[in-house]
């Protein structure tokens, strides 16, 4: 399902991906030990830290658990990051 504020999402999902990469970046961990090291598909650590695909729950909430940080340390984040006006909602 397409969003109506598609623009919109994808600063929220470009600020995910990117912000996954700089953790997995500084615990010096590459996307293939990582994917080794937790049974995770590389392409999935790809995907989301390129921001290809609308990230899953539980996409997330798996690579979280693998760089030792919850998923609410990592929204928490992306809230930090993005401009306090920022809104998906018209109003």
């Amino acid at each position: 399902m397409q969003h109506a504020n598609t623009k919109k999402s994808e600063i929220i999902f470009k600020t995910l991906s990117k912000l996954l990469r700089e953790e997995r970046l500084r615990q010096n961990k590459s996307q293939r030990l990582l994917a080794y090291e937790y049974d995770i598909q590389m392409s999935l650590i790809s995907r989301l830290e390129n921001g290809i695909n609308e990230p899953k729950l539980i996409s997330l909430w798996t690579i979280c658990e693998a760089l030792g940080i919850p998923l609410s340390e990592l929204i928490r984040r992306v809230e930090q990051e993005i401009p306090k006006d920022f809104l998906l909602i018209e109003q």
